[in-house]
């Protein structure tokens, strides 16, 4: 039995290290799961191998420059008949052969032109990251913003059950009429369908998070917002700061490589030189010879290019014209980066207002709600003014939800538009997102609980209520 406990724990702490979630526990921050999404995501890892490849490409280039060592060791036999006679030979040769580059000016710029296009293969896999960093946000944004609006959803709802209970109460007794049932019941569904809703957006929502992260999050999972200085500075003074993005970094590097190739292309006119050197040993016992011939040989060779049929001209020309084919990418890549930048800042401002518009809104709706729920205490209301308000306050506590995302979304897009959108810039601006006061004006723990679980406890009626008449009647 023993044994067999022991196996089966074993088994699961096999399970649990190789699942996607090992080394994540239940209650993974902000930071450590958009770690886990950077360090995982398939995307990322293209760009990582393409940064790769292209630091092979200075060890190639650098290999131009270096001495070429090469040995050669053979052994040829030969047999020669005549009617004079016969002779055979079996001569074995060894040969260690040096050659150095000593003056190639074109080689000396391919290989200067190499590292611009390494270091822009890295800002490629930083754009790539912010990239992901973003919609990670986003995604994170839209799932804890669905939770939030599945409460107020659920919360909408308990109450319109709640006062389509007390609507039929007053009916049964001849309060009120039919229609204000009826009506009192479609509030219901109202309430019911807007939650339905929110809980497939949020499913949703959770689905295409796990499909980024491979995550799962807890309850205690927040998305932080940035403190940070630059928010409430204007386009002009921030548009300078969109070289620092490294997609503008990476294509002024590649216009840098790509000047580079126009120096190199010129250097085709220059002359080359190097130097040969080779040392042979050779046996050749078929010759009668007792030990092994020697030879040692240096050659310096200089060559000076004087007609190649118009070759190098053409090469320069090729890469002018892709010199100024990375210029208009970069003019191209400057242009949408300003209006990147510009569209975030209006996004920003806009949040900015909708979110304190949004307050006032809410805190209105609130009172309005308290103040109905006062006048219907002495009888100058119904019930349906009641619902009115209360859907006005949930109508305000929604957007107020959406609006108060939004806004924190506006701040990660203008710190992606501006190229710094990294844990390593923001890591420290990072704060707690504000939370949603709780608007509930009305006390729900006094709510049956039956309502809560059979829609058939909705069309529940009191005594003196007459379901068959279906003339001014839901029922």
């Amino acid at each position: 039995m023993y044994k067999l406990i022991k196996r089966m724990a074993m088994t699961g702490v096999l399970i649990l290290l190789c699942s996607p979630w090992a080394g994540l526990s239940a209650e993974d921050s902000f930071t450590a799961i958009l770690k886990h999404t950077l360090d995982t995501n398939p995307q990322v890892y293209n760009a990582q191998q393409k940064y790769v490849a292209a630091q092979t490409l200075i060890p190639q280039a650098l290999s131009q420059l270096l001495p070429n060592v090469s040995a050669q060791l053979s052994n040829t036999y030969s047999s020669t008949h005549s009617p004079s006679g016969s002779s055979q030979t079996d001569p074995t040769l060894a040969s260690l052969t040096l050659s150095q580059p000593l003056y190639n000016l074109e080689t000396l710029r391919n290989y200067r032109l190499i590292y611009p296009q390494v270091k822009a293969a890295f800002m490629d896999l930083e754009v790539v990251r912010q990239r992901i960093f973003m919609d990670y946000v986003e995604k994170a944004a839209n799932l804890l913003q669905g939770r939030e609006i599945i409460t107020l959803a659920e919360d909408n709802y308990k109450l319109s059950v709640s006062h389509l209970q007390a609507t039929q109460i007053r009916f049964g007794v001849g309060e009120l009429t039919k229609t204000d049932v009826s009506q009192s019941l479609a509030r219901v569904y109202t309430a019911k369908s807007g939650m339905i809703s929110a809980k497939a957006d949020n499913d949703s929502n959770r689905s295409l998070f796990a499909e980024l992260t491979g995550q799962k999050v807890g309850d205690d999972f927040e998305l932080p917002t940035v403190q940070h200085e630059m928010f409430g500075l204007s386009f002009d003074k921030l548009k300078g700061a969109i070289d620092q993005r490294p997609d503008i970094a990476a294509q002024l590097l590649r216009l840098q490589s790509a000047q580079e190739a126009i120096e190199a292309r010129k250097a085709g006119f220059w002359p080359t030189a190097s130097v040969t050197s080779s040392g042979t040993k050779t046996w050749n016992p078929g010759l009668g010879v007792s030990g092994p011939q020697e030879n040692v040989s240096v050659a310096l060779n200089l060559s000076w290019p004087l007609y190649s049929g118009g070759a190098t001209m053409s090469r320069i020309d090729e890469a002018v014209s892709q010199r100024e084919s990375q210029q208009a990418l970069l003019e191209q890549a400057r242009f949408a980066a300003l209006r990147e930048l510009e569209v975030a800042l209006l996004e920003y401002g806009k949040a900015e207002a909708v979110d304190q518009s949004n307050s006032v809104r809410m805190e209105a709706a609130k009172d309005a709600l308290m103040g109905v729920t006062e006048e219907f205490k002495v009888g100058t209301r119904t019930t349906l003014d009641i619902l009115d308000a209360q859907n006005q306050l949930f109508s305000a506590q929604t957007e107020k939800v959406k609006g108060r995302y939004a806004h924190n979304l506006s701040k990660f897009r203008i710190l992606k538009a501006l190229g710094m959108l990294s844990l390593e810039k923001i890591e420290s601006s990072l704060v707690p997102l504000p939370k949603g006061d709780k608007q509930d004006v009305i006390n729900l723990d006094k709510l049956p609980e039956n309502y809560l679980h059979s829609d058939q406890q909705l069309l529940k009626t009191e005594p003196n209520i007459n379901t068959k008449n279906r003339t001014g009647s839901v029922f």
